[in-house]
């Protein structure tokens, strides 16, 4: 595993952290779950160099982020 994606897998399971907070404290909104199981996709498809599950979790975190401020 190179140092970049060291710094992904590291950044992506920071934001899951994050939406799982949000998740739990502000409202349990299911917006902030799915977001959070795309950012621990996108991180274990960066550890595992598995880039089909890193673009489906990058599908997953953007389509809760839309649902967030658009809908």
């Amino acid at each position: 595993m190179t140092m970049i994606n060291k710094l992904f897998v590291v950044f992506f399971t920071l934001f899951a952290v994050i939406n799982l907070i949000d998740f739990s404290f502000y409202g349990l909104h299911l917006r902030n779950l799915v977001g959070a199981l795309g950012y621990l996709l996108m991180a274990y498809g960066s550890y595992k160099n598995t880039y089909l599950l890193a673009i489906v979790g990058a599908v997953l975190a953007m389509g809760s982020i839309a649902v967030k401020y658009v809908l």
